[in-house]
C-alpha cells in the first residue's frame, strides 16, 4: 500500500510523537511508499525554524533519503489539480490533496477541512 502524508503527520511519525494516532502510525509503518509533497517539506522547514529546531529538519531530510519516500515536486500537473480543488482549502492544503489525488492514494492527515474535500483520509 502507498499513502500520502501531510506535514504534522510526517513530523510526528518521524519523531515518534504520540500525537500521531495508532491507526495513522500503523498505516505509515506498513506502507511500501510514503508520498510527500514538496510543500510539506517547506511547511516543516518553516515550523522547525520558527521554533529554533533546524537540526531536526536536517534529520528529517536524511530520513527521506530512504527508498520508502517519494518527494513529489510542484509541477504543472499538480498546479492543474490544485485549480480544481475548492477555494475553501488553503493553498498548501490544496497542494497536499492534489498530490494524493495524482497518486490516487489515501492521505494521512488530522485536518478536518481536508477530510471534507478528500474522502480517502486516514487518521
Amino acid at each position: 500500500m502507498e499513502v500520502a502524508v501531510d506535514s504534522h503527520a510526517l513530523l510526528w511519525y518521524l519523531s515518534k510523537n504520540s500525537k500521531l494516532t495508532a491507526k495513522a502510525g500503523d498505516c505509515l509503518d506498513k506502507s511500501s511508499r510514503i508520498i510527500v509533497s514538496t510543500i510539506v517539506l517547506l511547511e516543516l522547514l518553516y515550523i522547525l525554524q520558527k521554533f529554533g529546531q533546524e537540526r531536526k529538519f536536517k534529520k528529517l531530510l536524511e530520513a527521506l533519503s530512504s527508498e520508502k519516500y517519494i518527494v513529489y515536486p510542484v509541477d504543472l500537473a499538480l498546479v492543474r489539480d490544485c485549480a480544481k480543488l475548492p477555494k475553501s482549502l488553503e493553498m498548501h492544503d490544496r497542494l497536499i490533496v492534489a498530490t494524493a489525488k495524482i497518486f490516487n492514494v489515501p492521505l494521512i492527515t488530522k485536518d478536518k477541512q481536508i477530510a471534507e474535500v478528500y474522502k480517502k483520509v486516514i487518521w
